[in-house]
């Protein structure tokens, strides 16, 4: 008998199952344990309305205080279900469904097959716990940040008498930054705003809020402006944020705030300098600032023009009125001045007259003087000078060469006194009394030893 080329294994082989069976199946698993509709709580997230009326949206638990998302559920509302889930939110004022908005709602867990994936079919919401949680969270915000003492930190600064320079948080070309802006460029003051452009509703709104407070923590401002346009409760969620109220209660500068709310206030409004209703109130806080500074200065210039003008006029009556003294007083006062004036002329010449005389006695005392002594010092210089004359013609030579005498000299003229001042061949000229003779030495002899 042939063997067979191989052999077939005994056991049967492993179900290989479609896919439409597989999410058949998980369908099935899921009606069997929830066989009815459930009670599910959790946050909103990524919120969308469809053109045929139905709404998508995701229930997401958080861990603990921080934004990192730990569980997902898919969910949709139906537009057959969404007229009673509306008319439920309508009968409790403030409770909507919103991003970033904690509910309780109700629906049938479901597989969705085209996506493969398992989704809560809402039917109904539980608003009173909407509202409860909002109101809950609040306080237990508001609660811990008055424990730790920075509840009203923000609102202990004091609003710069100038506020010029603003840093302004909210999504740039925004109804509300427009009209907060609008407000101040209708006022004569000249605002520096920096813009920290930033979405302030739907997810991760408050970590984009908190962050750009941050950011303008670091700049050189006068005040921060943090604004939106009107809006539901659940648009407002991230103003009632644990991370936004600490980052305002941290701030060096006051904060201001405009949320659009007529109704409630949020943890924002609670922690700020100053909470606003609009956008343009926030704006006109701060021209109204600006106006008082600029309406005080205009007082005390006021004031200070009204004292010059009075200080000025008082002084100008009484320069008036001295004026008009010293013109009265004027012609008796240079009268007086000009009599004194001519009695001291006066008495002036009459000192100078006998001043004069007196000189003129001394000095004619003092020439008769003068002239004595000159007399007899010229008498005595009379004598001296003939007593040197005959001193003088003693000591003539003329006088000794009359009696005698020779004066003997070399031919350069000086005169012979020994023999050794002339040697053989020397010319000597010999001065008499009345004449000289030229001679020529042919031996000088010196007899002194």
């Amino acid at each position: 008998m042939e063997q067979p080329a191989f052999e077939l294994d005994d056991e049967p082989a492993e179900p290989t199952f479609s896919v439409g069976e597989v999410t058949t199946l998980v369908s099935d698993a899921v009606r069997q344990v929830f066989p009815a509709s459930v009670w599910v709580r959790g946050e909103v997230q990524n919120l969308k309305r469809s053109a045929n009326g139905h709404t998508y949206f995701s229930l997401v638990e958080k861990a603990g205080r921080g934004d990192r998302v730990q569980a997902r559920l898919d969910c949709v509302l139906f537009r057959d279900d969404r007229r009673a889930v509306d008319r439920a939110l309508a009968d409790v004022p403030g409770a909507e469904l919103g991003n970033d908005v904690d509910v309780r709602i109700r629906g049938r867990l479901a597989v969705y097959p085209a996506q493969g994936r398992i989704q809560l079919v809402m039917t109904a919401i539980d608003p009173v716990f909407t509202i409860g949680g909002i109101a809950a969270n609040r306080e237990r915000v508001l609660r811990a940040l008055a424990a730790e003492g920075v509840l009203d930190h923000n609102a202990r600064l004091t609003l710069p008498a100038v506020p010029l320079r603003i840093g302004l948080i909210t999504s740039d070309g925004s109804a509300a930054y427009h009209d907060f802006v609008h407000e101040l460029e209708t006022s004569p003051f000249a605002w520096r705003v920096v813009l920290a452009d930033v979405r302030v509703q739907g997810a991760a709104a408050a970590r984009r809020i908190a962050y750009s407070l941050r950011e303008l923590a670091h700049l050189d401002l006068d005040a921060v402006v943090l604004v939106r346009g009107g809006g539901s409760r659940a648009d407002l969620a991230a103003f009632d944020t644990e991370v936004v109220a600490r980052a305002i209660t941290v701030m060096p500068v006051p904060v201001l705030v405009g949320v659009g709310h007529e109704t409630d206030r949020s943890v924002a409004d609670e922690v700020a300098h100053t909470a606003c209703k609009t956008p343009t109130a926030c704006a006109q806080i701060l021209v109204q600032q600006v106006g008082g500074f600029v309406g005080t200065l205009d007082a005390a210039a006021h004031r200070v023009v009204g004292r010059a003008r009075s200080r000025t006029a008082l002084a100008a009556q009484e320069l008036d009125a001295a004026t008009r003294r010293v013109r009265r007083a004027a012609p008796a006062v240079v009268a007086r001045a000009g009599a004194q004036v001519e009695r001291r002329h006066g008495r002036m010449q009459e000192l100078g007259h006998r001043r004069t005389r007196d000189a003129a006695v001394m000095l004619r005392e003092r020439e008769r003087a003068l002239v004595a002594i000159a007399g007899r010092h010229l008498e005595r210089a009379t004598l001296r000078l003939d007593a040197g004359e005959v001193a003088v013609r003693a000591l003539d030579p003329r006088r000794v060469l009359e009696r005698g005498y020779t004066i003997t000299r070399t031919a350069d003229g000086r005169v012979v006194r020994r023999a050794r001042d002339v040697g053989a061949g020397s010319e000597l000229v010999t001065e008499l009394a009345n004449g000289r003779v030229i001679s020529r030495v042919e031996v000088a002899e010196d007899t002194d030893e």
